[in-house]
């Protein structure tokens, strides 16, 4: 399990003071309409305390119904009734202020998390510190905790105040009621944070087998194995795993509660002996009622308050992670002044002595790879599974930077270049394509979402990858979703969801084309007609293909072999199948199943 980092107390107070900042951003006015009623609802209870001891010795006095009787009855009745209103309503507010904050909190850890660079999301240990950073809603509680304790300390000082004209040793007596409580649940916070934190991958794997177990995607394969009691009882072994160190740790807490339960009962009996000593009864019945009230309000509120103070703690420790992940500095720096990028369908794009290896990987991916790729040109890229093809790729959309070289267009290193101008003139259809449980029209308009298209532009990209025989069984058309996830959803074949994202990528015409494995779902007539379709839409346009099929990539201009990180070979179909190389190999393998 992972080891949990220090957290200093100048980084915990940040915190906390950055939480509110996040509150105050999602919501102001909410925020000091809040607070404003805090005020009120904490100045109450001393005013109530103030009354009763009017009332009290008004009675004992046996004065009668009088006036100023009267008038202390009425306050106590609207002082009560306004209480509980103010406390109504607060809540009320304060639930909402909560999701506010809390949406404004996740949609700032989702921006992070859908454009953080692939070179941190590759580390399981970033994982780790993604999945803990996934508690933004803890700047809610935080909130709400630190309003809380404003109201406290403010219904504080005004028992205080009551207590200290009454004998300045009940303060302290009060205070050192819960003093031992504060201590132990301290300690007892700080050992849970701790387990949570260390046992972190743990319950990302937890997670994933619940994943495994509940998502359609995955059923056929769990029961044609017969995996799901094995993976169950993996599950189970991890909860009860989780459940035992939890329970010690909440056994401990316990012992502890009970002791500073006990430590602060000697101390608040103390405070009730100060008062029943011979030398107090110069007291009233009324200073007695308001000596009692507030001793057993002063110690109520400081357990509130020292409470409140151990849930900042908490939650500060827990921001921490939040906090530093969406502070995340990027590992594809955007220059501070970027160059234009040069037009893609006029500008040769070159791979110059080009290495790179993925973080914490010991061995190379690519090594020395030089390769020019000129424009209007499809490029075929070749070779066996994890020889560096897709590698290529990711580093000419700059998801990665080289290790060492560098790859330019017409002349321009695209370190120079802003990513997203970059990324916004490159469609890629990668092999693990997106399947987007919505409808079929947000699907393909995925392609180009700045974009706004009409039905006769988006039916055209469905009839360009041959999706349109989709359409057929969908009874809303366009606006039928499509995938099982939500209600009224219809379900593709794999191969009609390959045909989807195709359609997405001719619906971005994009100036340079990546097709990743574009037609592997496909049978070969499918793959025929809609290769030739992508040949009519790349006029004008560079293509780069990565494919094990040679049906595919002989119709190339030229073909990339890459084996082992390393180019070995270049040419034309026919000029590498009569070079006798690795490729006529690979030819001769694949075309000896078609005999």
């Amino acid at each position: 399990m992972s080891e949990n980092p220090p957290i200093d107390r100048g980084r915990l107070f940040q915190n906390v003071l950055t939480g509110i900042h996040l509150c105050w951003a999602a919501a102001p006015i909410s925020f000091v309409a809040i607070l404003a009623m805090v005020a009120l609802d904490s100045a109450i209870p001393p005013v109530v305390l103030l009354l009763s001891k009017e009332l009290v010795n008004r009675v004992v006095a046996g004065s009668g119904l009088t006036t100023a009787l009267l008038a202390v009855v009425i306050g106590l009745g609207l002082a009560s009734g306004l209480e509980r209103a103010t406390s109504a309503v607060r809540n009320h507010w304060q639930d909402i202020f909560s999701q506010r904050v809390q949406q404004a909190a996740t949609v700032r850890f989702l921006g992070q998390a859908g454009t953080i660079d692939l070179g941190h999301m590759d580390q399981p240990e970033f994982q780790d510190h993604m999945e803990r950073a996934n508690n933004g809603w803890r700047s809610g509680d935080l909130t709400q905790t630190g309003i809380g304790l404003a109201g406290n300390l403010f219904s504080l000082a005004g028992m205080l105040g009551i207590l200290l004209s009454i004998h300045p040793l009940l303060v302290v007596l009060g205070l050192l009621s819960v003093v031992p409580s504060f201590a132990m649940q301290r300690r007892a916070n700080r050992r849970i944070f701790e387990f949570w934190y260390s046992w972190t991958p743990l319950e990302r794997e937890r997670d994933y087998l619940r994943w495994l177990l509940s998502r359609p995607h995955w059923a056929k394969e769990m029961r044609a194995f017969q995996l799901s009691g094995y993976l169950v009882t993996r599950y189970r072994d991890l909860a009860r795993q989780n459940l035992v160190i939890l329970a010690g740790l909440y056994r401990s807490a316990n012992r502890g509660a009970v002791v500073g339960a006990i430590l602060g009962g000697v101390a608040l009996a103390g405070a009730y002996l100060v008062m029943a000593q011979p030398g107090s009864h110069h007291l009233s019945a009324g200073d007695l009622t308001a000596g009692i009230g507030a001793i057993a309000s002063i110690a109520g509120e400081v357990s509130l308050i020292f409470g409140s103070i151990l849930v900042l703690d908490q939650n500060a420790r827990y921001l921490n992670s939040y906090f530093e992940f969406v502070a995340t500095p990027p590992l594809i720096r955007v220059p501070v002044r970027p160059r234009a990028l040069p037009d893609l369908r006029r500008s040769p794009i070159e791979f110059r002595d080009v290495s790179f290896r993925y973080p914490k990987s010991v061995d190379p991916v690519l090594e020395s790879v030089s390769l020019t790729v000129e424009p209007g040109e499809l490029v075929a890229l070749v070779g066996a599974n994890g020889s560096g093809k897709t590698t290529l790729v990711q580093l000419l959309l700059r998801l990665y930077d080289p290790a060492s070289g560098q790859i330019h267009v017409g002349g321009v290193d695209l370190r120079d270049v802003d990513p997203a101008e970059l990324r916004s003139h490159i469609g890629v259809l990668f092999q693990e394509y997106g399947r987007y449980e919505l409808r079929l029209r947000d699907s393909v308009h995925f392609g180009r979402i700045e974009k706004q298209p009409t039905n006769d532009e988006l039916l055209a990209c469905l009839r360009a990858s041959q999706a349109d025989e989709v359409l057929r069984d969908l009874p809303s058309g366009l606006d039928s979703n499509i995938g099982k996830l939500f209600e009224g959803g219809h379900d593709l074949s794999t191969g009609q969801w390959q045909r989807v994202a195709l359609a997405r990528l001719v619906f971005r015409s994009a100036d340079l084309w990546v097709l990743d494995e574009p037609t592997a779902s496909l049978d070969p007539e499918a793959e025929a007609v809609i290769f030739a379709e992508l040949r009519r839409h790349l006029q004008g346009r560079t293509g780069i293909v990565i494919s094990h099929r040679f049906s595919t990539v002989r119709t190339a201009d030229r073909i990339a072999v890459i084996e082992r990180g390393r180019l070995c070979e270049l040419g034309s179909h026919d000029e590498l199948v009569a070079a006798g190389g690795r490729y006529a190999e690979l030819f001769e393998l694949q075309a000896a199943g078609y005999r």
